[in-house]
């Protein structure tokens, strides 16, 4: 008897061994789950497979792979591979993978070389890598795609792409210019960051530590003016990593970053006129700067080298182009400036201006000929490192006098004041909290305490950043007196600051970021101010749980930026105070006097005006009495205005002498509600704008 012919395009366990390698075009199919140490070749132009939605665990090498070849589709297969990519197409033209679900340890889910490349609606666990070069990466569509749930974003041929989303796990952008890449955590499995062909592109404030192998973090490929400034490169499971690798690139910065526990910082090839200053490397067990031939005009300075002092360098110039600032016995000095190295060891070099008198030998070739010093100064001043710092009880100021942090600290309880008289200068130190479940960064003791200055710190990871009196929810007796906080940055803390009782602070230029509930206190907050003649200017809120409570009396807010916070300004118990100039921008609340935190809510005789709400989902939930909001814009918001006391408040201003179009009139003006009222009558719509049941002049 004749047996049928075995169809091969219906791929299963018993033909698979001979079915998985594809030698001819056509529809082939996955018929069932398989298991196998080797994965399907396609070894024919014009081939599509069709997983059906069937599972393909593959142990020994790629799921799928082809070489040399075009038109080729893989869609609808469950992909899992230990040990190589799950799908692998080397220069593999008009490609197509959709809708699969890609799983593997390895660094590339879907690795790739070619043109016309097709990548939608794929679900990976790691990243999607190649060969790139503007010719390819532009010929690519890439839409619909994530690692682990988080959306790959991918850009080409755009002018002011503006800033990447911040739910992002890879960033891909070729043949494009203003971008920018800030304030995101980047820890997939991937190279998170590709540059290519580009100019103007920014990576600021990320926290960067991808779970990768002998590979980098951040490619930068024949482009230019781009900056990489004031990010944190970690570590993740594997550390035999490196951070930056850029190749025909110029004038790139590289500035202000941190780097600790790597195998390799930055390599370069054939790049020119660029910068690597004002960086940490710390534990960077490999080579902390590399360069692979063809480089020129790349300077190197301002840097700390901790144990990381290993270079591959012979072209690279390790001190400053020309006259720099740099810091020395709590002074700033100007010249030409190299880099702090921690194992310096000349026992007869002296001191000149913060510079060490002999050079730093780097390698055979190249030397560091200005070595900056690092010491405590004796300057008056008292300066404080790690060394002074319980581990668990912070360090206490109990007399007058100037403080300087000469490092980052992390302690259990940060700063504790217990004098009047007091200055403290971070020098853009971090002060982080370890250990304490609930504990302060800065914090006042109880007493008396008068003329407070903190400026030029950044404080994370604590309960209460800033506490003015430390113990607040109790209440306790003290009387502090002009606080002022200054260029401060306070950051994943549980209340960024908290001044209670306090008098004519004032602070200024200062960033809370990301400060939420996620702690011993349910607040979750950027700031809690109940004080008196409070001034907060030119701060910004941003991914707070909120960004401010305000209350007290005669407490001023202007010019500040609340951004992406779920409740921007909240005044509980408020009177006479002031909001102006300030920008609320997708939140969901702007401004709300409503919050489950607010035990009771007494706004009075306050005035909100000249600021801007745009696109929150509502832009002013408005209790209390007596208080007057005009001269605001609404634009874009979900609901512009809600008023709990319908005729408890005033939407219009005192009557006031204004120009419109070059005439000088008298009246009451109202706000903008994006939106036309009728006609205009000098500048005011003859339609009123309705809240609530209240119908209120524009």
């Amino acid at each position: 008897m004749e047996l049928d012919p075995i169809d091969y395009n219906q791929i299963n366990n018993s033909n698979y061994d001979t079915a998985r390698n594809i030698t001819s075009p056509g529809m082939y199919y996955l018929t069932e789950n398989i298991s196998n140490t080797n994965g399907i070749i396609i070894s024919s132009d014009n081939v599509t497979l069709d997983g059906q939605g069937y599972f393909l665990n593959i142990t020994g090498n790629c799921g799928v792979n082809s070489t040399n070849h075009n038109n080729i589709t893989v869609k609808n297969v469950k992909i899992t591979t230990t040990s190589y990519s799950g799908i692998y197409f080397k220069n593999v033209n008009f490609p197509t993978v959709e809708n699969n679900t890609i799983n593997t340890t390895y660094l590339c889910s879907l690795w790739g070389s070619g043109y016309n490349f097709t990548v939608i609606n794929n679900s990976m666990s790691s990243g999607f890598g190649g060969n790139y070069g503007l010719e390819q990466l532009t010929t690519y569509k890439v839409v619909g795609n994530t690692i682990n749930g988080k959306p790959i974003y991918f850009y080409k041929n755009e002018e002011n792409i503006g800033e990447i989303p911040s739910d992002a796990s890879q960033i891909i952008i070729s043949n494009c210019t203003n971008g920018q890449i800030k304030n995101l955590t980047l820890d997939e499995n991937a190279v998170v960051i590709y540059i290519g062909d580009s100019s103007e592109i920014t990576v600021e404030n990320c926290t960067i530590k991808p779970n990768i192998y002998r590979d980098y973090d951040i490619y930068i490929i024949n482009s230019e003016n781009c900056n990489v400034t004031n990010n944190t490169f970690g570590i993740s499971e594997n550390t035999n990593f490196g951070v930056i690798k850029s190749y025909y690139s110029n004038n790139i910065k590289i500035s202000e970053n941190t780097l600790n526990g790597m195998a390799m910082g930055f390599v370069f090839y054939k790049v020119t006129n660029s910068n690597i200053f004002e960086n940490t490397f710390e534990n960077v067990y490999g080579v902390s700067i590399g360069e692979q031939g063809g480089v020129s005009d790349v300077y190197v300075y301002t840097n700390n080298f901790i144990n990381s002092t290993r270079m591959d360098v012979e072209n690279i110039t390790f001190n400053s182009p020309a006259n720099v600032s740099y810091l020395y016995n709590g002074a700033v000095y100007s010249g030409i400036a190299g880099n702090y190295w921690n194992d310096y060891s000349e026992p007869e070099a002296i001191i000149n201006n913060g510079i060490w008198s002999i050079p730093y030998s780097i390698n055979e070739l190249v030397n560091d000929s200005y070595p900056l010093v690092k010491e405590k100064p004796d300057d008056g001043k008292i300066h404080l490192t790690q060394t002074d710092f319980d581990s668990e009880t912070g360090y206490i100021i109990n007399k007058s006098g100037t403080y300087v942090l000469d490092e980052n600290i992390t302690c259990g309880m940060g700063i504790g004041i217990n004098a009047n008289d007091v200055i403290i200068n971070g020098w853009r130190h971090c002060l982080v909290r370890t250990g304490l479940e609930e504990s302060a960064g800065i914090y006042i003791l109880d007493g008396t305490n008068e003329n407070i200055e903190i400026k030029h710190i950044l404080l994370k990871n604590w309960t209460v950043g800033l506490s003015a009196p430390y113990n607040f929810m109790e209440h306790p007796n003290s009387d502090i007196s002009n606080m002022v906080v200054s260029d401060c940055k306070f950051e994943c803390n549980n209340i960024g600051v908290v001044s209670i009782g306090s008098e004519n602070t004032k602070i200024d230029s200062c960033e809370f970021i990301n400060n939420t509930n996620e702690g011993p206190l349910p607040l979750g907050a950027g700031m809690l101010i109940q004080d008196s003649n409070a001034n907060i200017t030119n701060c910004t809120f941003e991914y707070n749980e909120r960004g401010t409570f305000l209350e007290g009396i005669d407490v001023t807010i202007d010019s500040c930026s609340f951004i992406n916070n779920t409740n921007g300004l909240i005044p509980s118990m408020l009177h006479n105070g002031t909001v102006t100039g300030c920008k609320f921008e997708n939140n969901d609340y702007g401004i709300t006097t409503s919050d489950f935190a607010i035990v009771k809510i007494d706004v009075q005789e306050n005035t909100i005006s000249q600021n801007n709400f745009i696109e929150n989902d509502c832009g002013l939930y408005l209790g209390g009495i007596n208080n007057r909001v005009y001269l605001n814009r609404f634009e874009n918001n979900g609901q512009n205005i809600n008023s709990i006391s319908l005729f408890g408040n005033y939407f219009q201003s005192p009557e006031v002498t204004y120009e419109y179009e070059g005439e000088t009139y008298k009246g009451r003006l109202g706000n903008y509600y994006g939106e036309e009222l009728g006609t205009s009558n000098a500048g005011i719509f003859e339609k009123p704008y309705g809240i609530e049941g209240i119908l209120l002049r524009k």
